[in-house]
C-alpha cells in the first residue's frame, strides 16, 4: 500500500515557514521526510544531529575534477529545511534529499538545452503575487501574511492553493526546472511506496502543485535520460549571517538576516524595538557612533503600507502582464488573504476580511 504524501510548501530561510513547517510534523507524525536538496548528499543529512554543529552552515558540492565547479546550499537556525531535518533526526523518520543529484547540477553546462523566454511569474511568484496585493515587493509581502502573522490559519494549503493558480499562468518550464521536478516525483513515488507511514515533502512553495501532480514514471524518466554527470566531493562548510542576504548575490537569501534570526527566537512576537535596542546596545563595542535619531528612523523599517484592493485594483495590478493574467493575480493574492486571516489586512479590507 502506498503511504500518504503530505506537501509543505516553504519560503526558504523563512522563520515563519520554519516555526509552522515544525508545528505541522509534529501533528503529521511522518515516517519519512523528503528535503529539496542534491539527493547524492543525503549521507551527509545525519550531522545536523550533531548538538556542536552551528548555524549557518551551507552544503558544499563541487566537481572531483573541477573544483572551480561548486555550489553552495546555505541552512540558517531558522531556515525550514534545516529544521526539518533536526525534526526528523530527533523523531527517527527517514531522511532524504530528492533533488537532482550534485552531479547533474554540476553538469549544467553540458545538460544545456534550447532556453525558454523567461516568464515574469515563474521567475518571482512571490513578487508577482506581492505587486497584485498593493505590496512594493514579494519580501514585504510574505513577511506580513506568512512569516509574521499571528495566527495564520491554513498556511501550507492557502500556498499551495495560490502556486497552483500561479502555475496555470506561467507557461512551460525551461529542462533544467522540469528534470528537478521530475527527479522529485520518482523519488516521492519510491519512498512512498516502501514507507510504513506518512511521508512529508519540504519544498519551495513554487514546486508543489508540479510535485503532487500525477505524472507517468515512463515520462519523468524521459526527462532525465541522457543528462550529462560529472563525479563530485560533498561537504559541510561554514557560513557567514551576512551571507544570507540576497543583497551579497545570493538568489535565495532574505533582505535581512538578523531580523530573520530575531522572528525565529522571540517565538512569533517579533519587535523591532528590541532589535534597535540590542543593535544600540551592539555599536559602542565595534566604536561605530549613531545618533538616537537614526535609531528611531530604524524601527520604521517594519511599517509597511497595505492598499485595499476594493479602492485600488487598478494600482495594484501585475503591471507586466496582460490585463487577464492580472485579475488572475488579484484574485489570488485576494483569496490567500481571505484564507489566512491576517489581522493587519483585514483591520483595512473590512471585518472578517471580506472583499
Amino acid at each position: 500500500m502506498v503511504a500518504p504524501v503530505s506537501y509543505f510548501g516553504i519560503r526558504h530561510h523563512g522563520p515563519g515557514s520554519a516555526r509552522r513547517l515544525v508545528e505541522a510534523l509534529d501533528d503529521l507524525r511522518p515516517c519519512a521526510v523528503l528535503i529539496e536538496g542534491p539527493a547524492d548528499a543525503t549521507h551527509l543529512l545525519s550531522m545536523l544531529a550533531d548538538p556542536a554543529l552551528e548555524t549557518p552552515v551551507a552544503l558544499l558540492t563541487y566537481a572531483q575534477d573541477d573544483p572551480s565547479r561548486a555550489s553552495f546550499f546555505p541552512f540558517a537556525e531558522y531556515s525550514p529545511e534545516f529544521q526539518a531535518a533536526r525534526w526528523s533526526l530527533a523523531h527517527g523518520a527517514d531522511l532524504l534529499f530528492i533533488d537532482l543529484p550534485a552531479a547533474d547540477r554540476l553538469a549544467e553546462e553540458d545538460n544545456a538545452a534550447p532556453e525558454i523566454p523567461p516568464n515574469p511569474i515563474a521567475q518571482d511568484p512571490i513578487g508577482s503575487l506581492a505587486q497584485a496585493a498593493g505590496y512594493d515587493d514579494g519580501e514585504s509581502w510574505w513577511a506580513d501574511v506568512i512569516e509574521q502573522n499571528p495566527s495564520p490559519g491554513p498556511v501550507f494549503a492557502a500556498v499551495a492553493d495560490a502556486m497552483t493558480a500561479l502555475r496555470r499562468e506561467s507557461g512551460p518550464l525551461p529542462a533544467y526546472e522540469a528534470a528537478r521536478e521530475a527527479h522529485m516525483r520518482i523519488e516521492i513515488a519510491r519512498v512512498a511506496k516502501d514507507s510504513a507511514g506518512p511521508v512529508a515533502v519540504v519544498c519551495g512553495a513554487w514546486h508543489v502543485p508540479a510535485l503532487a501532480e500525477k505524472h507517468s514514471l515512463a515520462a519523468d524518466r524521459a526527462l532525465l535520460k541522457g543528462r550529462a554527470k560529472v563525479k563530485i566531493k560533498a561537504t559541510w562548510a561554514p557560513w557567514t549571517t551576512p551571507r544570507l542576504a540576497y543583497a551579497s548575490g545570493y538568489g535565495a537569501g532574505v533582505a535581512a538576516p538578523g531580523w530573520c534570526a530575531h522572528v525565529w527566537h522571540s517565538g512569533g512576537a517579533a519587535d523591532s524595538n528590541a532589535v534597535s535596542r540590542e543593535n544600540a546596545a551592539m555599536l559602542p563595542l565595534r566604536s561605530i557612533s549613531a545618533t538616537s535619531a537614526s535609531f528611531s528612523s530604524s524601527v520604521q523599517v517594519r511599517r509597511r503600507p497595505v492598499v485595499p484592493f476594493k479602492t485600488s485594483r487598478r494600482r495594484t495590478g501585475f503591471r507586466a502582464a496582460p490585463a487577464s493574467v492580472s485579475s488572475v493575480l488579484v484574485g489570488v493574492a485576494s483569496s490567500i488573504h481571505t484564507q489566512l486571516q491576517h489581522p493587519k489586512i483585514c483591520a483595512r479590507w473590512g471585518q472578517n476580511g471580506a472583499y
